[in-house]
């Protein structure tokens, strides 16, 4: 267990070493494109502006960040091995296909929190954005990730069966921004839609404010179901295109 873990860290490193400048210009990308959101809001007449508050759209931009990149790093990584041709090799690794998904996925969002904050840390400063996270920080970013992950799962469970699925992926990125910027103002009702609980934990984590207990039951309960329902559809997809004989094949 530890070795293919490890592996997938050793994977991770020498592919950001070995295209530095694409890694590099990536950050420069994310960094311009919420600078360039926030300041469009900061920009807004007071009247215009009184629901937009930086703090929490920069928050909510950090949920965002996270969740797609643990949505990408499944889906993506299902579609990239079947364009190489080595989605049977991972296929072949010691407790299959799923484990060294789940595995890569963990590594790679590991990548995210460290990206994410190399994206948040200079905004909150160039806004003037007070953070004072609490020590259990982690716990309301637990829910969101395992949240994520299920829905990295259902969309690489897509990918595995039908391969090219680029256009679709880039819908679905798209939703996903104008639906977390909705996430902005928290109301109650908001609690029960998708992401919506572990958005609003990590929020109120990374501000110092206490949680709900009920918010922090529903954000894992909501979590669990997401990360079920992934894991269902990935062995189901899994094992039709291995009966089928399409598992490999693009």
């Amino acid at each position: 267990m530890l070795w293919p873990l490890w592996s997938e860290f050793l994977l991770s490193w020498a592919r950001t070493r070995r295209y530095w400048f694409n890694t590099l210009a990536n950050l420069g990308g994310s960094l311009l494109y919420f600078y360039a959101i926030l300041l469009g809001f900061s920009r807004l007449t007071p009247e215009e502006a009184r629901f937009l508050d930086p703090g929490p759209l920069l928050l909510v931009f950090t949920a965002f960040n996270l969740t797609l990149f643990t949505f990408q790093s499944i889906a993506y990584t299902v579609q990239g091995e079947a364009q190489l041709g080595t989605l049977e090799h991972m296929a072949l690794a010691r407790g299959g296909l799923l484990r060294q998904l789940l595995l890569r996925a963990l590594v790679q969002s590991l990548f995210g929190v460290l990206w994410s904050l190399l994206v948040l840390l200079p905004l909150a400063l160039a806004f003037g954005v007070t953070l004072g996270p609490l020590a259990r920080w982690p716990l309301g970013f637990l829910p969101l990730f395992l949240a994520a992950l299920g829905f990295g799962l259902l969309m690489g469970a897509t990918a595995l069966y039908f391969k090219q699925v680029d256009e679709f992926f880039t819908i679905v990125q798209f939703l996903f921004l104008p639906y977390f910027f909705y996430l902005v103002r928290f109301e109650p009702w908001m609690a029960h839609l998708p992401f919506a609980p572990g958005t609003q934990l990590l929020k109120l984590a990374l501000t110092g404010e206490g949680a709900f207990p009920g918010l922090l039951l529903l954000a894992f309960v909501q979590a669990l179901l997401f990360l079920g329902a992934g894991l269902f559809a990935m062995a189901w997809v899994y094992a039709a295109v291995r009966r089928r004989g399409l598992l490999g094949r693009y």
